[in-house]
């Protein structure tokens, strides 16, 4: 871009235009531009696995033993596909996840193949950048799990995605759980703060956290509100 005494900026060709001899060429600003659009972005955790003609793809680590470790691209072939934009609008970038190189390939080049069929009502909204939109967002997470997920488990982790970005609170849930009915709320919390919540923390190595935050204690505030308190590190 050139800026002329203050006036409004215009679009040089560059290299381009002087190979054209002079003529005016649009160049797009933005990879959204030059594919009108049609961005998706698939992110990932802490990438581990192999290709099939690397050393590395054998099962076994140090070769057979009697008590074998297996490489986790073997043990960790579960996976989860998520809005990556979260219900705040906060970008969950994977931290501390982790994600299998095959199974990475695998969900971006349905996306690229178009073997996903994408809904309709799917808007550029989920694009973290305004000025560059991308069409879908996703991150793609491994679990443990020793088989690769099939054609039906793939068709079924992107209509679950789609379902997320179609509604109304749409985004990435960190944590969902369905319930029975409870017939007594107040017990529920008690024996959540009282019992639950103390079993829980006692059985993480909180006091090993120096930096950050970490949980303290749980403290039943209302009827039916339980509040985690929180100590701040500095």
């Amino acid at each position: 871009e050139l800026m002329m005494d203050g006036k409004e900026k215009k679009k040089g060709g560059g290299l381009l235009q002087g190979l054209l001899g002079g003529k005016q060429l649009e160049v797009p600003e933005t990879l959204g531009e030059a594919l009108m659009g049609n961005v998706m972005v698939v992110r990932h955790g802490e990438l581990f696995g192999a290709s099939a003609s690397s050393p590395e793809s054998s099962p076994f680590i140090g070769g057979p033993r009697i008590e074998p470790t297996i490489r986790d691209m073997y043990t960790m072939r579960s996976i989860r596909i998520d809005p990556t934009i979260s219900l705040s609008g906060n970008v969950l970038s994977g931290e501390g996840s982790k994600t299998n190189r095959l199974s990475m390939g695998e969900a971006a080049s349905r996306l690229a193949l178009r073997k996903i069929s994408l809904p309709s009502n799917l808007s550029n909204a989920q694009g973290q950048d305004d000025q560059d939109p991308a069409l879908l967002d996703i991150s793609v997470t491994s679990f443990s799990g020793t088989d690769a997920p099939t054609e039906d488990e793939w068709q079924t982790q992107f209509t679950r995605l789609f379902e997320r970005l179609s509604s109304p609170s749409g985004g990435a849930t960190l944590f969902t759980a369905e319930f029975g009915s409870v017939p007594n709320v107040r017990r529920l919390a008690e024996w959540i703060a009282s019992k639950w919540a103390p079993a829980i923390l006692r059985s993480y190595d909180i006091a090993g956290t120096r930096v950050g935050a970490r949980p303290v204690y749980a403290v039943q505030t209302e009827d039916n509100v339980v509040e985690i308190v929180w100590q701040e590190l500095v």
